[in-house]
This record gives structure tokens, sequence and C-alpha cells, in this order.
């Protein structure tokens, strides 16, 4: 008799808490039993489209529910401490959407909370699970590269780009005092990380707000989708775009521009790194390719998922793209296989199964240097 599934509750049913449903199912670890979300019309019409049993705009009554396992955090920033703290304090395991806090004190409280508790958590820093971005990883350290030299990129999109575009992450008093570097720029922040194996030890930012002044729709906003209707002037605090110079501890120098209004730009996340021997890059928006550059020659390499194991459903062969939907899949897998496994939350090598809250806190610090270089306009220590 096989194991029984897991069962998950995610909260939130904007953009991306519908993804973590779908993403969840198609791991094969968990079953969705149920789904919460602010407004309960739209609640239930969401759980019933994506086939959920259970609704309700009550997300405390999920954390405190017997019959759930497993907590997905998708709600506006600000409420993903409270929310965490109080879904391992009831025995949950948790899944946050990034950023895992609005500021340093507030990561470093979700951390505490899962080691006094016990519970597995992590991050959807989504970019880890592509099977390029890991083999890129994978290259980096058995010393492909040499050591390590520049790494820069983008991460670039347009949602954002005309007054009239609103969003709840805007607004500091949901999002918290950053808006696209909290947003995005800790994706970038993370791979990098993650695929060069080394930290990030200080940074120099210089942050934009181009539109001071923007348009909230009177009846909301939802991401990546124009707003209408009658619109009210509000004055903006948060920023539109961030250009980061970043110096790694080992030695290595990088940039990246992160930017919520740049004209064409849907997903433009970039990452290319430069060692002493080679280069490599890779680009979101054609996942299934690495670029690889000597001084001879530019190779492009293709995923071939030949030989690689991995639990669940099996990769698509070569040729059958794979993206950013089964990447979130695949990064839910580990942690799924972790919990089900009995596994002891932060044991040796977790880190580099999935992102846990220590990478999420990372990011934040990340962020908290950001914005205090661009404030003070000097290099600013992420240890600091």
């Amino acid at each position: 008799m096989s194991d029984p599934l897991l069962r998950a509750a995610v909260i939130g049913v904007g953009f991306v808490g519908p993804h973590h449903v779908d993403a969840i199912r198609r791991g094969g670890y968990a079953e969705v039993v149920a789904l919460a979300g602010a407004d309960a019309d739209r609640t239930a019409a969401k759980a019933k489209a994506l086939g959920v049993a259970r609704a309700t705009a009550d997300a405390s009554e999920l954390i405190a529910a017997d019959d759930i396992d497993v907590i997905h955090i998708c709600t506006p920033n600000v409420t993903h401490v409270p929310m965490a703290v109080a879904a391992m304090r009831a025995g949950k395991h948790v899944v946050i959407e990034k950023p895992i806090a609005t500021d340093v004190a507030g990561a470093d409280e979700v951390q505490a909370t899962a080691r006094t508790t016990g519970r597995h958590g992590m991050v959807a820093f989504t970019y880890r699970g592509y099977p390029m971005v890991r083999q890129a990883r994978e290259r980096v350290a058995r010393g492909d590269l040499g050591s390590l030299r520049l790494v820069h990129g983008a991460y670039l999109q347009d949602w954002l780009a005309e007054e009239t575009d609103w969003n709840w992450r805007i607004d500091p008093a949901a999002g918290g005092p950053s808006r696209a570097v909290a947003d995005i720029g800790t994706h970038w922040f993370d791979t990098a990380e993650y695929v060069t194996g080394q930290r990030i030890a200080a940074v120099f930012a210089d942050m934009a707000t181009f539109m001071p002044i923007r348009q909230r729709p009177r009846a909301g906003g939802e991401a990546f989708r124009a707003a209408v209707g009658e619109t009210d002037p509000v004055a903006i605090a948060s920023e539109d775009a961030a250009t980061i110079l970043v110096r790694f501890a080992g030695g290595g120098r990088g940039s990246c521009v992160i930017s919520q209004v740049s004209p064409g730009h849907k997903n433009g996340f970039s990452l290319e790194i430069a060692g002493e021997r080679q280069s490599l890059a890779w680009e979101q928006e054609a996942p299934e390719r690495l670029i690889l550059r000597t001084r001879e020659a530019t190779t492009t390499l293709w995923r071939s998922p030949d030989g690689i194991p991995v639990p669940g459903v099996p990769p698509l062969p070569a040729g059958h793209p794979e993206g950013w939907s089964d990447a979130l899949r695949d990064l839910f897998r580990p942690f799924y296989a972790a919990v089900a496994a009995g596994d002891e939350p932060g044991v040796v090598g977790t880190e580099a199964a999935y992102p846990t809250l220590a990478s999420g806190a990372r990011a934040i610090r990340f962020v908290d240097a950001v914005l205090r270089s661009s404030r003070e306009e000097r290099w600013v220590s992420l240890d600091a």
C-alpha cells in the first residue's frame, strides 16, 4: 500500500496561488485540499475552477486545521511573517512566496520559528527549478569556468510601464519598502548566488521611481493585467527600477539591472558568468539552453534529461520545452520529498535540494542593503 499523500493548502488566489496549486499536484507528493483568499466569492469561484473542494476567506481557519500538513503563502508581502509564524507554530510546514519578509527582523523571526518548531520551510525561488540553471551550477562547481571574474545580467519587465498600471505591490503598506528589487531583484540575487556558489558581500545601488504619480483603479488591479475603469492619482514611494553593482566574497565583481517599466520585456531574466577559462549565459525566455563561450568557440548546450534522476513525473524529452510552471513543480518536489520522508529540516545538502528560509533571509538582507546603498550613495555590506 502506497504512503498517503500530504495535504496542502494554498493561501492567496491572485496570480501565483493557482500556479502553486498546479505545481503541487504535478509534483506527485501532495493533494491540495483547501484554498483561502481575502474575498469569499472570488475564492469560491477560484476553488471551483481549480477543482479544490474547500474554500474560505479565513486563512487562520486553514492554519489551525488538523487535516493540513503544508501551507503555501501566496499573499501580499506584509502578511508573510505573521502567517508563516502562525502556521509553523500550528505544526505546519510552509512554502513562502518571495520575499519572505519586508525587513531583516521579520526574516530572522521566520527562521527562528522554523528552528524552534522543527518545521520545513522554503521560499519559492522558482528559477532554481530550471534544469539548465542547475546544470550551470554544476559546471561552475566542478571548475569548468575557473575562478570567478564577472557576473552580470538583468531582470526586465514592462507590466508596470504605464502610469495607469497598478498592483498591490506598488503600495508599501502591502508590498513593503521595496517593490522591483524585492519582487524580482531577489530572484536575480538568489540565482546568482546559487549558480556561482558564492555569496554577494556588498552592493552599490541606484534606485529610480520614474512615475512619481500613478493612477490607481478604484476597482483594484491584478498582476500582469492592465487597469480598467475610473482611477485616482496616488503618490508613489516604491522604486520602478534599480541598477546595482555587486561584489562577491570570493573577489568576483558584477552588476544587474532590475526593472518593471522596460517596454517590450515580459520576463527578461538573464545571467552571465565569466570565469578565467570560460563563460556561460542563461536566459529565462530561452530556458532550454546554456550558451558556453571560450576564446576559441561559442557553443549552445541544449537541455537533455537522459540519466537525470527525479522523483515523480519524469522530465520531458529533449525538444519538448519545459518552462516556468515546470520549474515551479520541480522546485517543490525535493521539499515535499523531504517532508514525506520525515527528514530533519536544515540537514547538510538541504540548501542545494530546495531554497530554505536561510536563502529567503539572505535575499532580505540584499534588499535592505540595496535600499540603504541607494539612500546613502555608498557601498553597503550585506552583513553590516
